[in-house]
């Protein structure tokens, strides 16, 4: 077997940037630092700050007075910043800088008046944070025929999740046309997902099998996965070493690795390093 690796893989900017600034925040306080959420979606990663004094809460309630809270990378809704300054809490935005435009973006667009569609998980905490911020006044879609349901508009703003899948961003561009006599588009997926999404499908097309690592719930790993479904190839989306199955092989296949923006080096490296030991 040959092992081959996507040469974009593992923590991107904005991933690396809200966990530095967690570590450094439990270095200097310890014992009241509270994440609101996930941090970044990979239990690894929880797993790491739980570990380390982090307490994970569900909302602000469970959260002390002048304590202090970590957001989550995916954004924090004005709301919840409201609250926790009434609480006097200490507030660590570890937004990613991508999710920062996004909601940049769609606050112009709601102040233009333009109804607004957003590409993305209905669900989503980036996109929950962001519909705060407009007050609701936006329309999330995920395929073709939602955007057919549309009713004509004046004006159309179109932006996306930042995790979302680029190819499938335009090729909702034809339908949204038809709906609208001015359209603003906005390409608001990260630049480290498209990266990350092109030398996946490239890798995808020259092995037998795909492994994705990263968290179930991370919505750009899920991305890296359906790619590579879609390209045909045998497709396994894990999250540790341990999932591993020793019948998804064959002596003369190429393998090819690849992991989410949220995925750790040193959780690849130990998927990585139990292929070569039990398998080559």
């Amino acid at each position: 077997m040959k092992i081959i690796l996507s040469p974009k893989m593992g923590f991107c900017f904005g991933v690396k940037k809200s966990v530095n600034l967690a570590k450094d925040t439990i270095k200097k306080r310890k014992n009241d630092v509270y994440m609101l959420g996930s941090i970044i979606n990979n239990p690894q990663v929880i797993e790491y700050f739980k570990k380390r004094g982090a307490k994970i809460v569900n909302n602000l309630g469970e959260v002390p007075e002048e304590s202090v809270i970590i957001t989550r990378a995916h954004g924090i809704s004005p709301l919840l910043l409201h609250q926790a300054y009434q609480k006097r809490l200490s507030v660590i935005d570890t937004t990613c800088p991508y999710v920062k435009k996004v909601q940049e973006i769609a606050g112009y667009l709601y102040k233009n008046g333009y109804f607004i569609v957003i590409f993305g998980d209905k669900k989503h905490p980036e996109i929950l944070s962001v519909l705060d911020l407009i007050q609701n006044n936006a329309l999330v879609v995920s395929s073709f025929y939602e955007i057919e349901k549309i009713k004509q508009q004046k004006k159309i703003g179109f932006i996306s999740q930042t995790t979302k899948n680029i190819y499938d961003f335009k090729k909702l561009l034809p339908a949204l046309l038809n709906k609208t006599e001015e359209l603003r588009i906005f390409n608001t997926i990260c630049k480290a997902t498209i990266e990350r999404q092109k030398s996946t499908l490239e890798l995808a097309k020259k092995v037998d099998v795909m492994i994705v690592i990263g968290g179930k719930e991370s919505a750009n790993t899920s991305r890296l996965a359906e790619i590579c479904k879609k390209q045909g190839v045998k497709t396994y989306h894990i999250e540790t070493e341990n999932q591993i199955k020793y019948e998804w092989f064959h002596p003369d296949d190429r393998i090819g690795i690849t992991s989410g923006a949220s995925t750790p080096n040193w959780v690849t490296n130990k998927v990585i390093n139990k292929l070569k030991k039990e398998y080559f």
